[in-house]
């Protein structure tokens, strides 16, 4: 059947090159999921798709960080048979409460309005990416961002990458819903997850993470760091997912 590829699936917001030097220490081969070419919060199956479209996979490892973590989750309950491993860098909360921001709201609507409208002028939308990404790197890390400002004018500076960002940052809600009702089916049927899991924790890690990983049954290991360890220490990140591979031979 040949050796599972490893899927990379990024924390909301965050572009493949965030996660390369991780995919690169992993064993075998690894593609790094790029969620401005398909929404990291789309169904489990259109994800998948984005994997076909890359290369052809009988068995797949799936490793997810933060909202990456929910995704790894929906294609695990969708698609069990074809997940061999799933490791979960401090995902976030299948029961977490819907903003008032949620899809389709009013407010999500105007926002989205003005973002679109921004698009308009590129200057515009170039200093608004590069502030949205400064905000973010510096909410979870006091270190220097480490990608060069024509990555970020690409993914972010520009009116598709400014509303890609808003949508999956509120999509989430219904990401978590999904595997919220999924995860609740598999409890209530008895079922075994196909797959064993992986969890890996932080010090900031939240209450509701190891609760997370106690549900699934799933062996945790801890890191340094903040919330970034996969992209600021991807070698210790791959040196735990080696280890713990080891002991599952």
């Amino acid at each position: 059947m040949g050796e599972p590829v490893w899927i990379v699936l990024p924390g909301m917001t965050m572009p493949p090159e965030d996660f390369q030097a991780l995919a690169g220490r992993l064993p075998g081969c690894a593609e790094v999921f790029d969620a401005y070419a398909v929404a990291l919060t789309a169904p489990a199956s259109a994800v998948r798709d984005w994997l076909w479209t890359r290369r052809s996979a009988s068995r797949v490892c799936l490793v997810g960080h933060s909202a990456g973590g929910m995704t790894a989750l929906e294609w695990l309950l969708s698609f069990p048979g074809e997940v061999e491993r799933v490791v979960l860098l401090e995902s976030t909360d299948p029961n977490e409460r819907p903003s008032r921001l949620s899809p389709g709201t009013l407010g999500h609507r105007c926002v989205r309005r003005l973002l679109r409208a921004a698009g308009a002028w590129p200057w515009l939308a170039r200093r608004l990416g590069r502030a949205g990404r400064r905000a973010f790197w510096r909410l979870f890390t006091v270190q220097p961002d480490h990608l060069p400002k024509p990555v970020i004018d690409r993914v972010w500076g520009n009116s598709a990458g400014l509303l890609a960002v808003w949508d999956q940052v509120f999509d989430r809600f219904s990401q978590e819903e999904r595997v919220r009702t999924l995860l609740a089916a598999w409890e209530r049927d008895g079922r075994a997850f196909s797959a064993p899991v992986l969890s890996v924790l932080s010090d900031d890690a939240e209450p509701y993470q190891q609760a997370l990983a106690q549900r699934l049954g799933a062996e945790v290991a801890a890191i340094s760091g903040g919330h970034l360890f996969p992209v600021l220490q991807p070698e210790g990140t791959a040196d735990l997912i080696t280890g713990w591979l080891r002991t599952r031979t």
